[in-house]
């Protein structure tokens, strides 16, 4: 949530209390000079005052009149609450509310009996920040699905930032009274979802949804998402499974890959990739170019020019933000192309590069068995090191190059240059990838393989640590239902894309996390 700077409000408010105080005494500044400092803290004030009267009066005009009225009484009010230990930033949340619960009698028919019971509750709160309209209508989605005692709990809690036994004070009720009320709120919100049927979409009261893609008409036996953009756009591919018949070998499954684009709940097929072909899916930021890779060709698509088939070679495994520069291998070595020009970022072989910085100064990957980041600003190589054993390997890395992610030893790793590599998940039986990382380099997507070896799809954050999708998304997921690899995070880390089982089709398809427009 953002946080406003209230400094010169304070500063002049307390001027401004000094003067009324000089004023009164015969001293100091005129009462023109008070009048138009008056004038300048209204003015101050305005942008903070309305949004908070809007929060609690749904009719617009009514809180636009109703702010304008308690921003002329604020010569009134100042004298009355401000001194050095109370700054205006404290009190005039508290003041708002008051006046328009207590002096306002037309607000009493705009508020309904549970709205007046909040405001009540909420006379003495301090304004910690200001709430965006997207919280705004969160709070209103919320405040629709609880009990009015289960809200004011939740409300206190999770937007003021109270402690309980903070809330067992305002309430006047026990601390337990409090946190069964704060469990049962949790609860609900839980277990509020909406399902549409038609798009395979899960959503709950905080706007986090689970979208499973579906598949290609011709391509239905599975599907997978590689990458995201920021706009929620996806790529990835979908299979067709032939059965087919060699002398030496006997009866075998072929699968043929296409290559799709995701956006709005629309699967546009890209293209035939070949059969048994290890492809790759990279996306741009703004998702309007696309570039899939597999052993036999490439196909880039663009918002212009729709789909081109192209036959290249080398391999490519990474693309920057605007789509302009590839990296990875071709005949053995460490490679980037920037507009189709080869630059080799390494002779020895083996070696690979896996990824690349937005701006294309830091490529990831490995050379031998040990994972590098090549600084090609400065011509800088570093060697990332290993987890207590001999190999590793980069697969991603966020917006300057200070968080890189991969895997080494069979453990999913997040490195940095203050704290060296570190295992994300601290048992030491771990198996785990990390596949993806959010270009702030706060969160990490990835595999891992519980205690059970089920195969489970995480997000890891350095608050939470390593998280199971499966876990945080409990309530989003049919029975039967599993999210097992997560692929792909947006670089602004709102969306998860990936593959799982769906029990209702019973087959492997792609999947979209969205996070919720506060996650970002």
């Amino acid at each position: 949530m953002e946080h406003h700077d209230w400094n010169e409000i304070d500063q002049l408010a307390f001027e401004i209390a000094n003067w009324e105080a000089a004023l009164r005494d015969g001293a100091g500044v005129s009462e023109t000079e008070l009048s138009t400092a008056y004038t300048r803290l209204q003015a101050l004030l305005r942008p903070k005052v309305v949004p908070m009267v809007n929060a609690l009066i749904r009719d617009s005009r009514a809180a636009e009149r109703i702010a304008n009225e308690f921003l002329e009484r604020v010569p009134l009010i100042l004298p009355m609450r401000s001194h050095p230990e109370n700054p205006c930033s404290r009190w005039i949340g508290g003041a708002v509310i008051e006046f328009v619960y207590h002096t306002n009698t037309e607000a009493h028919g705009l508020l309904s009996e549970q709205e007046q019971q909040m405001l009540q509750s909420l006379v003495d709160v301090a304004p910690r920040h200001m709430l965006s309209a997207e919280e705004l209508d969160l709070i209103d989605r919320v405040r629709g699905t609880l009990e009015p005692d289960e809200f004011l709990v939740w409300y206190d809690y999770i937007v003021n930032g109270y402690a309980i036994p903070q809330i067992a004070e305002l309430h006047q009720e026990s601390r337990s009274w409090v946190e069964q009320t704060l469990q049962r709120a949790r609860q609900k919100l839980w277990e509020t979802v909406t399902t549409d049927s038609v798009r395979n979409t899960y959503t709950d009261v905080f706007g986090q949804r689970l979208a499973w893609l579906g598949v290609l008409r011709l391509y239905d036996h599975s599907s997978v998402a590689h990458s995201v953009a920021n706009n929620g756009a996806v790529v990835g591919v979908a299979f067709a499974e032939e059965h087919r018949y060699a002398e030496r070998i006997g009866n075998y499954a072929a699968y043929i890959a296409s290559a799709f684009r995701w956006h709005d709940y629309q699967l546009t097929e890209l293209g035939e990739l070949g059969e048994n072909c290890n492809p790759r899916c990279m996306i741009s930021v703004d998702g309007e170019r696309v570039v899939v890779a597999s052993d036999g060709c490439q196909i880039h698509w663009d918002s212009e020019r729709g789909a081109q088939r192209i036959i290249a070679d080398g391999s490519v495994y990474g693309m920057n933000a605007c789509g302009d520069i590839l990296v990875g291998e071709l005949g053995g070595c460490a490679v980037s192309w920037t507009n189709g020009e080869v630059e080799h970022l390494c002779h020895q072989t083996p070696s690979v590069a896996r990824a690349v910085s937005p701006d294309g100064r830091f490529i990831v990957g490995r050379v031998g068995s040990h994972a590098v980041c090549w600084d090609t600003a400065s011509g800088v190589v570093r060697r990332l090191g290993a987890l207590g054993g001999e190999q590793s390997e980069a697969l991603a890395v966020a917006w300057d190059g200070s968080v890189i992610v991969g895997k080494s030893d069979g453990r999913a790793f997040r490195w940095t240059p203050q704290t060296g590599m570190c295992a994300l998940n601290p048992h030491e039986e771990d198996l785990s990838q990390a596949h993806s990382v959010s270009y702030d380099g706060k969160r990490v997507v990835g595999e891992a393989l519980n205690e059970d070896g089920e195969l489970f799809a995480f997000l890891w954050t350095e608050e939470d640590g390593l998280q199971d999708l499966n876990v945080l998304f409990a309530h989003l997921r049919p029975i039967g239902t599993r999210l097992e690899r997560a692929y792909g995070i947006s670089p602004h880390g709102r969306y998860i894309v990936g593959e799982g089982y769906r029990a209702d089709v019973n087959r492997k398809e792609a999947f979209l996390i969205d996070l919720g427009e506060l996650a970002c």
